[in-house]
């Protein structure tokens, strides 16, 4: 098959899949209101309850082995298929907060079939160039996160119930294209086998990889989730006027330029080099925001745009290191645990900036965000 037209399967397939994650945030009220609920804090407890059913979801896909003893792409299917009937079942008529909550939480549960098998998938198909095809994938899934913030931009009023089918309906699409893919499982490797993740963790480059992108991770989803908040502090202490939201998926979706340039430029300079050059100026831009966020329009949107560039670019490169520091024929484990682990530390440091904000305001709290860029500095110090 013509590898345009492969890399085109795998990272539509992906992205289909993954709009179940951010179908619902577009169409919040609208939800809220179908089903008699308050709308108050109920983005937060939606969006809590997708990323514990991702963490957990990846965590017994990793423990199980699951897309290393079985075909990666049935196993992407299958996750999908059943993401896409959780998702749906929101749908069902005047649902208690507790069953919204539940079946966000298993949409989330089986997305974690979806990411990390498909950078596996990616990573099968695409041995030699796999930084670069891991670029587009992650680019791909930027965009989708952005895409929220791009429809509340124009205010305008959506039928939550064709948004939510229509999520479902493509993310099942997507699970039939990756059907037609052939990723064999290796006969040796029916067996559970427990120890995998000690023993990758034993490996002191999976290790530094690993680290490397719990870092990134702890400043990636709590930029993007506080990016909003940025520019609407931004606009009252500067006075001026700007669709927040539009910019909101300007800083967020801009990302996914980065990550395709990132795959590309690694092709020259290593995905080490590219990776650390991201951090570095991510980290930066954390420690300079609270006087940027001061200066005048020309500088600050500049100032933001490479934030927004940076700070995800490298995101594939350090999945790329992930995959060449696992052990043979687990490379779909070493991809999910360490995903699984990532996102738990979003949690915690979405929760850890918020906390600092009773304490003193958005721009003097960013900061905080730096120490996960430099602690992926330091793991990859010794890397070239």
């Amino acid at each position: 098959m013509n590898k345009t037209l492969l890399l085109t399967i795998i990272v539509v397939s992906q992205f289909f899949g993954t709009s179940l994650w951010f179908s619902s945030n577009a169409v919040l009220n609208e939800i809220a209101t179908a089903h008699h609920l308050e709308n108050t804090n109920l983005l937060t407890s939606l969006t809590i309850a997708t990323q514990l059913g991702f963490i957990l979801g990846s965590l017994c896909y990793a423990i199980f082995n699951l897309a290393d003893r079985f075909k990666a792409n049935r196993v992407f299917s299958i996750s999908i298929f059943l993401g896409a009937i959780a998702n749906a079942s929101i749908l069902v008529p005047n649902l208690s907060f507790e069953q919204l909550f539940t079946f966000r939480f298993l949409t989330g549960v089986f997305l974690a079939g979806v990411y990390p098998v498909g950078m596996k998938i990616a990573a099968y198909f695409f041995p030699k160039t796999i930084s670069n095809a891991l670029g587009v994938l992650v680019g791909a899934l930027v965009l989708g996160t952005a895409f929220p913030h791009f429809i509340a931009s124009f205010k305008i009023k959506i039928n939550w119930t064709f948004v939510i089918l229509t999520s479902s309906l493509l993310a099942t699409l997507g699970g039939i294209i990756m059907l037609f893919l052939n990723t064999p499982a290796k006969k040796e490797m029916q067996k559970i086998n427990f120890s995998i993740i000690p023993q990758l963790f034993q490996k002191k480059e999976f290790r530094k990889a690993s680290f490397g992108y719990f870092g990134h991770m702890w400043e990636l989803y709590t930029f993007w989730a506080f990016t909003p908040l940025i520019l609407a502090h931004y606009k009252s202490i500067n006075n001026v006027n700007y669709n927040i939201a539009l910019w909101s998926f300007i800083v967020i979706s801009i990302g996914s330029l980065g990550c395709v340039l990132a795959g590309k430029l690694a092709k020259t300079k290593t995905d080490v080099k590219v990776a650390k050059w991201a951090m570095t100026i991510s980290a930066i831009c954390c420690i300079l925001s609270p006087v940027a966020i001061n200066l005048p329009p020309y500088v600050f949107f500049p100032f933001i745009i490479i934030w927004g560039v940076t700070v995800v670019a490298d995101s594939p490169l350090l999945s790329t290191l992930i995959n060449a520091a696992s052990l043979k024929n687990y490379n779909g484990t070493a991809l999910t645990i360490s995903t699984s682990i990532g996102f738990m530390l979003t949690i915690v440091s979405i929760y850890a900036l918020k906390e600092l904000l009773n304490y003193t305001s958005i721009a003097t709290a960013l900061p905080l965000l730096a120490i996960g860029p430099m602690i992926g500095i330091y793991q990859l110090r010794s890397k070239n």
